[in-house]
């Protein structure tokens, strides 16, 4: 259930960036978006309740171990606590925000939309206070963490809602104009505030891949592969694809990479409910390792247990296979074949490059 609600939650902030960006760009630099207003009311009001429940989850689980009336645990947790705070400035913000586009609405003000992104990139800082990089690190978790989910949220967000909401692909190449570049700065930080915040929570990449958080890191790391491999064929052949044919319709290729947005979204949940790997000991001792790499791993697995990644014969020819895969994807748009075919390429291409580091594991 925490997964699923914070897979949510993801999907809610960049429907509510997404559609706030978009609302400051010309109609004739976009193709014609109608996001309904009631989804976008559900987006923000889903901030506010959905990022409760990490909060309820941990007032519940503390309870329990301390034997703890509920009440007194919560309030503890509510205003002593950064994840406390930070939800109590997620409902006070979530609420100004309904209200201000309840006005804007009414009066058909423009200028309230200046408002109602500060209030939206308000809501992006109070999730990143609330995260474990904050908790532990202060500012020098808070600002690289607030980096990379603002660059996400933008990217994603206007991709999600241009992919699914999108009427028809008039003025793609002038969206591609603008959207691109902004796509390949988000891409930059994105990467470099996610290295920054993996020396913090990561220190040892391949062991951490002995428990659930680091296999969910090393997911959502392959689903990025073929993220890329499209946002590169929207990006680059789509707008060399329209040059040569401006009757081409871009739009389900564009739904496929949201595709796979998704997917890392749905990685990214889990490792939201996961310990993180600092004292990697410590997470082994007192929570299981991952089950699904004990299923590749058959000996005994210690808190002092170390593995390294000796690729053999059969690993390297699931890697090459791999790749096939994802030039697989190339291939099938250059061809002008279905968009579906090229997802499940980029699907078999996690499946089959997980399987390959897995088996190289020593």
């Amino acid at each position: 259930m925490v997964y699923i609600t914070e897979f949510l939650l993801y999907c809610c902030f960049c429907i509510l960036v997404g559609h706030q960006i978009l609302t400051f760009v010309p109609e004739h630099k976009r193709p014609e978006i109608i996001v309904p207003d009631w989804l976008v009311n559900v987006s923000i009001v889903g901030i506010a309740v959905l990022s409760f429940f990490p909060l309820l989850r941990i007032t519940t689980m503390l309870s329990g171990e301390f034997e703890a009336e509920f009440g007194v645990i919560f309030k503890g947790i509510l205003f002593d606590f950064n994840i406390g705070h930070a939800w109590l400035i997620t409902l006070v913000l979530a609420a100004v925000l309904i209200s201000v586009r309840y006005i804007k609405k009414n009066t058909n003000e423009p200028k309230l939309e200046y408002i109602t992104s500060i209030f939206t990139f308000a809501l992006i800082l109070a999730f990143g206070w609330a995260s474990h990089c904050t908790a532990s690190y202060q500012l020098k978790g808070f600002i690289p963490h607030g980096i990379h989910f603002l660059a996400v949220c933008i990217w994603i967000g206007t991709l999600l809602v241009v992919s699914w909401f999108s009427k028809n692909s008039d003025n793609w190449l002038a969206f591609l104009k603008w959207f691109s570049p902004v796509a390949l700065i988000c891409l930059v930080a994105t990467i470099s505030a996610g290295f920054f915040l993996m020396t913090l929570l990561v220190p040892d990449y391949v062991n951490s891949w002995i428990v659930p958080y680091g296999q969910a890191l090393l997911f959502k790391h392959l689903f990025i592969i073929p993220l890329l491999t499209f946002a590169f064929i929207n990006g680059v052949l789509v707008k060399r694809k329209l040059y040569s044919n401006p009757q081409f319709n871009p739009i389900p290729w564009v739904k496929a990479e949201s595709i796979f947005a998704l997917l890392v979204f749905s990685a990214m949940a889990v490792m939201g409910q996961q310990s993180p790997t600092e004292n990697l000991a410590a997470v082994i001792q007192f929570e299981k390792p991952s089950a699904l790499f004990q299923t590749f791993y058959q000996e005994t697995i210690e808190p002092s247990t170390s593995i390294h990644l000796v690729p053999n014969e059969t690993s390297i020819l699931l890697a090459f296979i791999a790749v096939l895969f994802l030039l697989s994807m190339l291939i099938l748009f250059q061809k002008r074949i279905n968009s579906g075919l090229a997802t499940v390429f980029g699907i078999l291409f996690v499946c089959t490059a997980y399987t390959a580091l897995m088996l190289g594991i020593q």
